[in-house]
């Protein structure tokens, strides 16, 4: 079992003793980070994650229901009330709503509400997790269908193509929240090298667009190599390599997903999504998605190049 890592709110040193002793005599192993206050507690879950917070009933600096509404969501809570025992005027500490209290001569019994306390809340985070995924799928869904009949039509032009997958974009970036999505194509130069050409770019009202070239995209090997294994990039900035964050800080990004389009067993080009604002993990559902979008643009041009197949043959 690891050890807990706890945060211990606005107790007062001398009945800090009380929990730490009755975990220790429990065969517990723990952490403790300590916080002063409401507004230092909030700083800390800011920074890491606690298995339990334990908080004293009342702050220095607010109420303790306010600190529970926020870090309830992250974390199990216990509130605890500094008193002294009656009968043996000890130093104890009582749990809110429970019948529960800690003193030197008592120090076991609490510990089956905390025990119950973790519990119930690693129970109602996976119902939250479950819930959570089921209603990202249902959404993804119908964002799919919606994308697959902006893309439906047979434009005349490829101008008109470019506008439907724009539009289709469109709906991906809102749906993901995203910052930034647009197409890429790998295309040959007459030299016989190869270039990666932007074809389409849609952003957030917030983004600044950015005016596309030739060389806005450098040709990583790393990329390269996941994309002729079909496997997508996907990555924060700050596990990135080197020069690849280079590239990513001059674009204000901090996180990208990058999912290639095949032709012939060979990748043609690629979908890119990113967070300029957030270090994002990306989700397999987020990732599902997006290769399903590829995937749907990767027909839309297979049937464009086989009906100009057909126009030329007509032609002679």
């Amino acid at each position: 079992m690891e050890p807990l890592n706890l945060l211990i709110v606005a107790i007062r040193e001398s009945w800090q003793p009380l929990i730490s002793d009755s975990l220790t005599q429990a065969g517990y192993q723990f952490t403790v980070q300590k916080a002063e206050s409401k507004q230092q507690a909030l700083a800390a879950c800011s920074l890491t994650k606690f298995d339990l917070v334990i908080s004293n009933c009342t702050l220095p600096d607010g109420q303790v229901a306010d600190l529970l509404l926020v870090l309830g969501r992250l974390s199990p809570c216990l509130v605890m009330s500094e008193g002294h025992c009656p009968v043996s005027s000890e130093r104890a500490l009582s749990l809110l709503a429970t019948d529960f209290y800690i003193t030197s001569s008592e120090q076991s019994s609490w510990l089956s509400a905390m025990e119950t306390t973790l519990s119930q809340w690693k129970s109602k985070a996976q119902e939250n997790i479950e819930s959570f995924q089921h209603n990202s799928t249902l959404l993804h869904k119908k964002v799919l269908a919606v994308f697959e009949e902006e893309l439906s039509t047979d434009p005349a032009t490829e101008t008109q193509a470019n506008h439907s997958i724009s539009n289709a974009f469109k709906i991906i970036l809102e749906a993901l929240d995203l910052s930034r999505i647009y197409l890429y194509t790998r295309k040959s130069l007459p030299n016989g090298e190869e270039t990666i050409v932007q074809e389409n770019e849609v952003s957030a009202i917030s983004v600044k667009p950015r005016v596309a070239n030739n060389t806005d995209f450098p040709y990583f090997k790393r990329w390269n190599a996941l994309f002729e294994s079909k496997l997508p990039v996907r990555s924060d900035l700050t596990s990135l390599p080197a020069s690849e964050q280079q590239w990513l800080n001059a674009r204000d990004t901090q996180s990208i997903l990058a999912v290639p389009i095949h032709y012939n067993d060979n990748w043609q080009g690629f979908i890119g999504v990113e967070d300029m604002l957030n270090s994002r993990q990306w989700s397999d559902s987020e990732v599902d998605l997006v290769k399903s979008v590829a995937s749907l643009i990767q027909q839309k041009q297979l049937s464009r190049h086989a009906q100009t197949l057909r126009n030329t043959n007509l032609v002679f």
